[in-house]
């Protein structure tokens, strides 16, 4: 090897190192709340969130009809409509992401109010009359999104839309918690 090729070689060498160092940067700091205890990962619904809550859970929201499966913006939804009023909708998904994707982005929603539902990390980062979006951190890379819609103002969730949707996030977290192994 001639002299003049070994500083070239060494700054060769140098570069490649110093590229390796800056890819392996540390991640960026955690936005979030840690997700207490043990995560309840829900990705297996993400196809299929319609399967999150059995008949038997959905009683309880006067829900006696299977939901119904629509194409979300981020991925499959169901809905749900009680048998006593058509004026009322709940509708969940199971998304990628992790809660800390969504407080990365919390100046892209109307509103960005820090809740827990069932213990779980949430935000409520859509709100209105009749109207709540709550996003729970069920795991660092998963989040259940669920909303409501009330559109009749004799409805209890009219007024306070936020209390439905934490309630109806909180009976899946519950009852899926509940079947974890």
């Amino acid at each position: 090897m001639s002299r003049s090729s070994c500083p070239a070689g060494f700054a060769v060498l140098a570069a490649a190192a110093l590229m390796t160092a800056c890819s392996a940067a540390a991640p960026p700091a955690r936005l979030s709340p840690p997700i207490p205890g043990d995560p309840l990962d829900l990705s297996a619904y993400a196809r299929d969130p319609c399967t999150l809550l059995p008949a038997a859970q959905l009683t309880r929201f006067f829900v006696t009809r299977p939901g119904t499966a629509s194409a979300g913006i981020d991925g499959p939804t169901c809905s749900w409509t009680p048998s006593d009023t058509s004026a009322l909708t709940y509708r969940a998904s199971v998304g990628a992401g992790g809660l800390d994707d969504v407080y990365r982005r919390r100046t892209s929603f109307p509103v960005f109010d820090v809740t827990t539902v069932h213990s779980y990390p949430a935000v409520h980062v859509e709100t209105a009359a009749g109207h709540c979006r709550v996003v729970v951190g069920v795991t660092d890379s998963v989040v259940l999104d669920v909303v409501t819609d009330a559109r009749d103002t004799k409805l209890n969730a009219y007024g306070d839309p936020c209390t439905e949707a934490d309630t109806f996030a909180g009976a899946i977290v519950g009852y899926q918690g509940h079947r974890a192994p």
